[in-house]
């Protein structure tokens, strides 16, 4: 045990006092720490928690040497400076739980720890509850991405390194507090870098110390269609599973519906209705591996489901059970039983090259289901399931290569961020599950879980009031347009292209899927950049606007990326109201005519085909049809990029980092306002296509050649943004005008 604990907190906060201090108080009074920028405290841990019962813990105190001096329990408590932002706890004890207090303000909104948006909201308030998963429940079933990690409005992150079983307690005004059991816990209090508000920065710090998202292949993003069951639901002449896919490939093809996968849901295999013998039904897929490569040469990459649980009557409960592998006392039933304990080597072992079954026959990454749902007890949660996804992850990895297939999962804790991509849970197919899903993606954006989506049109469809009208699906639709990862679900009564549903539904479904196809080099940089600093695509307006504490409160609408925000319709009718975050500026990106001023708010009313989008000054925006997926309606298909440029002569200056599939390029747009100039300049893009600068005489237009490097001028601009003097609009002779 480290001694000298007063010595070396000083010698340390002295070497980052230009940024943050940090100082401790103990002995006789429990112990306390503080982490202060110049005359302001930021940060108080005012106490480490420990106990033999998450209901009654202590506060602990220190004799002045970091030793813990209560008479209940002994150990230390270690506090130094891990970077000049961030602080590491390290607390060892001999008791069996362990946390810690802090100190809130009654103003004060804490972030983060769960996807599920508890009361629909972004925060936190009043909200007790385990690190675990959360089962039935209003809006979203099974909403379970979830981090040791919280974000609390004053500035400050606070992450626990552990993946033992934790509870939070964000129910009193004056405090929120953590427990896990376990006798040891290194916690780390994260402080803004180039800024009190920069919560960006503590979300990149945090995701530095916990895990990052790997990049997927661009098949990730979507759009993705799937059935919860593709052996019912026959139409015309078809009478399996596979031609239930083929059903739906030939209406993609047919009204040119652009699509990147599809995905097998439970039931596809002979095991009690579920994938535990490993294999397809013959019955319903007489020809796996044939089906496979055709849905793989028709532009689809395939994936299916797997869960880490043995059904009664399957090879994964037999071989579990003779093993002893598998959690006791729980029983197996038609959908239920125990999952295998994978921490035992050689049942990791043996999981993992039972699913190489999946990959040899072409299947590039699994839907991770379940985990959360008494398979196991609830203290292995968050261990069992990084195992899974980290044993899935491997066994693609050695078949395709990194970055090379998808995996997507409900139940997925931080550090599994670089395994897995989420989908959001169970969500009811009404309009509270589209407004708690538009929630739970920002919600997972602020635990750093970049790649995520929800079932488009919601998953429960079965029981009142659940409401799959074509208004709510459209709804649905736009808002897994402006979301990181597009995935719907057809069949079982509810296909847009057959009864109930009319053809409009169809074109809202071509129209927001061929947008999503469309942002595909906007999110693919975005995704690629969250690799390297965590920050998500989807974002919470406090990301964007952390000087606006209005918009702390809003849970349903957020920036996509920093160019766009969007404000999805949640409610039936076609009405809400938009709120514009001080700071900025906001055009409407559909009609590029309207301007509206930071700080106001509008009601709006959007008929179904269309969304409120609004564009940023400045703003450049690299769109295109770069990844082919099933579009073999184009003969000769060649990749193409449009780079739409929105200038404002208040931003002198702007940049895109743009990821061309190997290496990130800029791309800067520079504005002179004397003359009305616009200057672009590009590195190597990767493809052919076209910048397309918008302002009040309409599009003009220059070309990318080759892919190559470039620049273009654009003279007497009038920006949509507004500028000073009337210059009439023209463009130098490597530009012509669209209108």
């Amino acid at each position: 045990m480290p001694f000298f604990f007063f010595f070396v907190l000083a010698s340390l906060a002295a070497r980052v006092s230009a940024i943050y201090s940090l100082q401790t108080r103990t002995g006789a009074l429990p112990y306390f720490l503080f982490l202060s920028n110049g005359n302001r405290t930021v940060a108080v841990n005012d106490g480490v928690l420990v106990g033999d019962d998450n209901s009654t813990l202590s506060l602990v105190s220190t004799d002045g040497y970091g030793s813990i001096a209560n008479n209940i329990t002994s150990g230390s408590v270690i506090a130094s400076m891990h970077s000049p932002t961030v602080a590491k706890i390290e607390v060892n004890t001999s008791s069996t739980f362990t946390g810690a207090r802090f100190a809130i303000n009654k103003d004060e909104r804490i972030f983060g720890v769960w996807e599920y948006p508890w009361h629909g909201g972004l925060d936190n308030h009043n909200v007790s509850f385990d690190l675990k998963g959360v089962g039935n429940a209003t809006g979203i079933n099974w909403s379970n991405a979830r981090a040791p990690f919280f974000l609390s409005s004053y500035g400050y992150g606070v992450y626990a390194d552990t993946l033992n079983m934790g509870s939070y307690d964000f129910s009193s005004a004056t405090h929120a507090q953590f427990t896990f059991n376990s006798s040891n816990l290194v916690y780390y209090i994260i402080l803004p870098q180039g800024g009190t508000s920069n919560f960006k920065s503590i979300l990149s710090q945090y995701t530095d110390l916990s895990a990052r998202i790997e990049m997927p292949p661009y098949s990730a993003y979507g759009p993705t269609f799937w059935s919860d069951d593709c052996e019912q639901d026959f139409h015309g002449n078809v009478s399996n599973a596979q031609e239930n896919y083929y059903d739906v490939v030939d209406h993609l093809y047919h009204d040119k519906i652009h699509a990147t996968a599809m995905f097998a849901d439970r039931p596809y295999g002979t095991g009690n209705k579920s994938y535990g013998n490993l294999d397809f039904d013959p019955k319903f897929y007489p020809n796996p591996q044939g089906f496979i490569v055709n849905i793989t040469n028709w532009g689809y990459d395939f994936q299916v489901w797997v869960a880490n649980r043995a059904f009664q009557n399957t090879k994964l409960y037999h071989i579990g059970k003779q093993n002893q592998w598998l959690f006791p006392g729980i029983d197996p039933d038609q959908f239920l039983g125990p999952a295998m304990d994978l921490t035992i080597r050689d049942a990791y072992a043996w999981m993992k090259e039972a699913l190489t079954t999946f990959t040899a026959l072409g299947v590039k990454g699994f839907k991770i289901d379940r985990g959360e749902e008494g398979e196991m007890p609830d203290y292995a949660q968050n261990i069992q399931m990084s195992l899974f996804e980290k044993l899935t992850y491997e066994l693609m990895v050695e078949k395709w290569g990194t970055g090379n297939f998808y995996n997507f999962a409900r139940s997925v804790v931080d550090r599994s961020r670089r395994h897995t991509g989420v989908w959001n849970g169970d969500a009811h197919a009404d309009w509270t599950g589209l407004k708690y899903s538009v929630a739970s993606g920002i919600r997972a954006g602020l635990l750093g879980f970049s790649m995520w989506g929800s079932d488009t049109g919601g998953y429960n469809r079965n029981s009142p009031p659940y409401d799959l009208s074509e208004e709510l699906w459209a709804r649905w639709m736009w808002f897994s347009t402006f979301s990181p990862v597009y995935e719907i679900m057809v069949g079982t009564g509810h296909t847009p292209w057959y009864p109930p549903y009319t053809s409009n539904l169809v074109q809202i479904l071509k129209k927001t899927t061929g947008m999503h196809h469309a942002f595909g080099p906007f999110i693919r940089s975005y995704t690629h950049r969250a690799t390297i600093d965590g920050v998500p695509l989807m974002r919470a307006l406090l990301l964007e606007a952390p000087q606006d504490p209005k918009g702390y409160k809003i849970a349903d609408q957020y920036f996509f990326g920093q160019e766009l925000m969007v404000a999805p319709i949640v409610t039936a009718g076609g009405r809400r109201a938009v709120y514009f975050p001080t700071g900025e500026r906001y055009l409407d990106y559909f009609n590029k005519t309207t301007i509206y001023e930071g700080g106001s708010a509008i009601n709006v009313h959007h008929e179904v085909d269309s969304v409120p989008a609004y564009v940023l000054p400045g703003a450049i925006i690299p769109k295109g049809d770069i990844y082919q997926g099933n579009n073999n309606w184009t003969q000769e298909w060649k990749p193409s990029l449009e780079i739409e440029l929105f200038p404002s002569f208040e931003v002198p200056k702007s940049q895109f980092r743009y990821f061309n599939g190997k290496t990130e390029v800029n791309i800067t747009m520079t504005t002179s306002p004397a003359f009305g100039n616009v200057d672009v300049e590009w590195g190597d893009l990767g493809a052919n296509g076209e910048i397309v600068l918008y302002s009040k005489a309409g599009a003009a237009l220059a070309s990318i050649e080759g892919g190559r490097a470039g620049s273009a001028t654009f003279n007497g601009v009038e920006s949509l943004f507004g500028h000073v003097g009337n210059v009439t609009a023209h463009v130098n002779a490597h530009a012509k005008f669209v209108e």
